[in-house]
């Protein structure tokens, strides 16, 4: 990028035992780095508002019925994953700064119109609208980062992201549980658009001190072609692929699972899910600085086997008596979580730095586009498993962990040597 990022051998490791050991920390640094994890904040606080409510808003604002809310949000999100290419190609060509900028203006704006439709049409239009400007966010955060950050920071910024997000779609979400408690329902979602397309207004104006960097346009050395053709970004965005789909499964089925089938107290859920939330928040940035330097597709395969204990126990749950599964399940969802940080952030570098300058947007957008059919099908996946074989869902994600463990280890083996150069030294303080 011309922000001119180190692409030398001083972002690899150095060899065991030359060079001056440096602490690691968890603080990631750079110019501009409050103003980018600031706009994230603000970004997820109003994505945190609206999500838990998503369903109900709809309904109360539109006059359609749930299921039909329900099968317009699934269309939208499949109708806009081919967008997602052309949105790759404008952050190539804009920038990602001005993606995000227009991105979140666009948010806000169709929040806005959500209060003034009344049909399916017109409502299935703005979700689609709406879903490829998630998109556009989601591409151009990580290429913001690759390009503003310096070149041995880029790990904690993205870091930051995931801190930004789960601290601010816990805030969120709160704050929505204070707006329903301060007015009636009917105004209550009034509000709650309003205040949305706010948050996302607010959002846009915080990303104008970014640096306005571009990627550059000049071919370089490395793999070209598309990402289809890039055999190593290829099995890493499959990779990522499996793991969203292990965690979007787990988000999805373990409530039905613990409170229908199981029979758990309703706390149960929401504890399960603090957990998460509080560890992820208090422990993303200073794992990523202990981490960082390591071999990361090694870390990747720890993440990822990690998983597994979470859902080993929800397995076993039905031969469980309530309280001895509930020990289990905050041991393993805290176990669950030290695998998230590790698999899910050492991805999210690689698949940022192996991925050639001058098509890093057309690379970001090929995973997105993975990331969606995944958000699209999982629910629809779950939904049947749960009702022929429950505990069977979570046997079959505890085979996918081992299995994507398995495979990075086995990458690892044949690629580590390509893979060497995008893992940045570790940060000194």
């Amino acid at each position: 990028m011309s922000t001119g990022r180190k692409t030398d051998d001083s972002a690899r490791v150095p060899p065991s035992g030359t060079g001056e050991a440096k602490r690691p920390r968890s603080i990631p640094r750079g110019e501009g780095v409050g103003w980018f994890g600031t706009a994230a904040l603000v970004n997820a606080i109003g994505t945190g508002f609206f999500y838990p409510y998503q369903l109900l808003f709809f309904v109360a604002v539109t006059d359609l019925s749930l299921t039909t809310v329900g099968a317009g949000l699934t269309a939208a999100t499949l109708i806009a994953l081919p967008a997602v290419f052309m949105v790759g190609r404008l952050v190539q060509r804009w920038g990602p700064r001005t993606v995000l900028i227009v991105a979140a203006l666009v948010r806000a704006g169709v929040f806005v119109g959500y209060l003034f439709i009344h049909h399916i049409a017109t409502f299935i239009a703005l979700a689609v609208v709406a879903a490829v400007a998630q998109r556009a966010e989601q591409i151009s955060m990580p290429v913001l980062a690759a390009g503003t950050a310096p070149a041995e920071e880029v790990g904690l910024w993205l870091a930051l992201t995931r801190v930004s997000f789960n601290l601010g779609m816990g805030f969120g979400g709160l704050l929505a549980g204070l707006v329903f408690v301060g007015v009636d329902d009917g105004s209550g979602y009034t509000v709650m658009g309003l205040l949305n397309a706010a948050s996302f207004a607010l959002a846009a104006l915080l990303y104008l001190p970014l640096a306005a960097v571009r990627p550059a346009s000049s071919p370089k050395t490395g793999r070209t072609g598309g990402p289809w053709r890039d055999g190593l970004f290829l099995r890493l965005a499959l990779a990522n692929f499996a793991l969203i789909t292990v965690i979007v499964a787990t988000e999805v089925g373990l409530p039905v699972y613990l409170i229908e089938e199981l029979r758990a107290p309703s706390w149960t859920v929401g504890l399960v899910f603090a957990v998460n939330t509080v560890l992820m928040v208090l422990f993303q940035l200073p794992i990523t600085g202990r981490v960082e330097g390591r071999a990361p597709l090694r870390v990747i395969a720890l993440g990822s086997v990690l998983h597994a204990a979470l859902l080993a126990v929800l397995g076993l749950a039905g031969v469980l008596s309530f309280a001895a599964l509930l020990p289990l399940l905050l041991l393993g969802v805290s176990i669950y979580t030290l695998g998230e940080i590790l698999a899910t952030q050492a991805l999210s570098v690689l698949l940022v730095k192996l991925a050639p300058e001058r098509e890093i947007g057309v690379y970001q957008a090929f995973n997105q586009v993975l990331v969606g059919l995944s958000l699209a099908v999982v629910p629809l996946l779950v939904a049947f498993l749960l009702t022929h074989t429950a505990a069977g869902l979570w046997w079959l994600l505890t085979a996918m962990t081992v299995a994507l463990s398995l495979g990075m280890l086995s990458l690892h083996r044949t690629s580590a040597t390509a893979v060497a150069g995008a893992t940045p030294a570790p940060s000194g303080s």
